[in-house]
């Protein structure tokens, strides 16, 4: 975790939560590490009332747990979580595409071609960075709102992509070409198009995630 910067939002608590869900979703805490107030307070330097509700929000979001006799604790990275994440980012991004491709300016094809190829070029550690940078592109004319709502699904993947993904963060050859895909739907504005694709995208990109969850846990000294 790192301590607190100068670039706050308009509320301590905000700021707050936002520094402890990056640090969970960068596993700089990890999953059933506690997650004490008084820790977190002085860490931050900051008084329990921001804490306390930033803890609320992180629980909200499913990345803070209660757990009896030990307190809040970083959540587990959990199967059935994973496909839930990626069914929300599917039904978000839905939205975002009935929203957005239909709006496209030209100038925001062009960022979106040249998200693509930032993306191609990628060094492995920055493949999420600018896999987050060509997803927000495709919905860049939905509206701030749902822009928003949508980057924080992506950010709450990455914690999955980051532990259960492919361990050298390449994009396979079938996501290289729906990323081809997006981009020709794109230009086209072609809705339709593009929803398929996401279908499909999303889908079994969450379902090989939640399996390679189950298939490490069973594989792990102490399953039974």
């Amino acid at each position: 975790m790192q301590n607190a910067h100068s670039d706050r939002p308009k509320t301590t608590s905000q700021w707050l939560f936002e520094e402890l869900r990056t640090a969970i979703i960068r596993g700089e805490l990890v999953a059933g590490e506690p997650v004490r107030q008084d820790m977190i307070a002085e860490l931050y330097n900051v008084s329990r009332m921001p804490v306390r509700e930033a803890m609320r929000l992180l629980e909200a979001e499913g990345l803070v747990e209660q757990r009896p006799h030990r307190g809040a604790v970083v959540a587990d990275l959990d199967a059935n979580d994973a496909l839930e994440l990626f069914e929300i980012r599917e039904a978000l991004e839905a939205i975002g595409v009935k929203r957005s491709f239909p709006n496209l300016s030209d100038e925001q094809i062009t960022d979106i071609e040249k998200a693509h190829l930032a993306l191609n070029q990628a060094p492995a550690g920055d493949m999420l960075l600018r896999h987050r940078e060509f997803h927000l592109a495709l919905y860049a004319a939905a509206g701030p709102r749902l822009l928003k709502l949508i980057a924080d699904q992506i950010d709450a993947a990455q914690r999955y992509h980051l532990r259960f993904g492919r361990e050298d963060m390449e994009v396979s050859d079938r996501d290289a070409e729906d990323h081809r895909e997006f981009v020709r739907a794109a230009r086209k504005r072609d809705v339709k198009a593009a929803l398929a694709i996401m279908k499909t995208h999303l889908g079994k990109n969450g379902q090989e995630i939640s399996n390679s969850i189950t298939q490490r846990k069973q594989a792990a000294p102490d399953s039974t």
